[in-house]
């Protein structure tokens, strides 16, 4: 008699609630599945992070907004975000003279929308109510008007995208928590008048060099977030 067949015979003729020890009690095991197919988010956090080589770019400021998160398949959530943040910049005046080209700070306020796509990392379950999570986001920050600044230089509309690491809590039935950390990425440009030497003080250096400056650079932002929200079906 083969080994199989025997296992089989044994297996077979188990009592009911000796089979029904076999392996792990669904109800005790860690891993339980995350039924809820969307959730809406409130969410705060605070982006930092640098203000490019002149520090006339946005930085450190706290968000809030809202977010919204559908399950697609399997792992993997689609998400659509709206945040705001009121953020502190310099003031750039390429016709000054050197001592007195930067001034501020002023205020701007950005607006973000961004969409994302997250994979859980522990498939479509929790373990232990806890589901983290890897992704990315691309999006777009509107930024306010800046009526100090008349040097030709604007922050309206720029392209965002960076990577996230999130931690998903799941403490109570509906109620979802999220951690999350992403590095946020957009492209400050600068007008041709930056090279140029200042109309009031000819003989004084321009705000940015020809030679070893660039036109444009990426800027990078450290982002901490956390969200409370609520999940259900759809």
């Amino acid at each position: 008699m083969s080994k199989a067949v025997a296992l089989f015979i044994v297996a077979t003729s188990l009592p009911a609630p000796l089979l029904a020890q076999v392996g792990h009690d669904p109800a005790r095991s860690p891993y339980q599945p995350i039924r809820s197919r969307t959730s809406l988010l409130v969410i705060g956090g605070y982006l930092a992070g640098s203000s490019g080589i002149l520090g006339i770019g946005p930085a450190d400021a706290f968000l809030g907004g809202l977010r919204y998160e559908m399950r697609l398949t399997g792992p993997t959530d689609a998400s659509l975000a709206v945040s705001y943040g009121n953020f502190e910049r310099l003031v750039p005046d390429p016709r000054a003279p050197a001592d007195s080209q930067i001034t501020g700070p002023v205020n701007q306020s950005v607006v973000f929308v961004d969409a994302g796509l997250q994979i859980l990392l522990t498939g479509d379950k929790t373990w232990k109510g806890l589901a983290p999570y890897l992704g990315a986001t691309l999006g777009m920050g509107f930024g306010s008007g800046v009526p100090q600044d008349t040097s030709g230089y604007r922050f309206r509309a720029k392209f965002t995208t960076g990577p996230m690491l999130g931690l998903r809590v799941y403490p109570a039935s509906g109620l979802t928590l999220r951690l999350e950390g992403r590095m946020v990425f957009w492209q400050l440009k600068y007008p041709t008048t930056f090279f140029l030497s200042p109309e009031r003080a000819p003989t004084d250096a321009p705000l940015l060099d020809q030679l070893n400056d660039s036109d444009s650079e990426w800027t990078a932002h450290p982002t901490l977030s956390l969200g409370l929200g609520w999940s259900f079906r759809l």
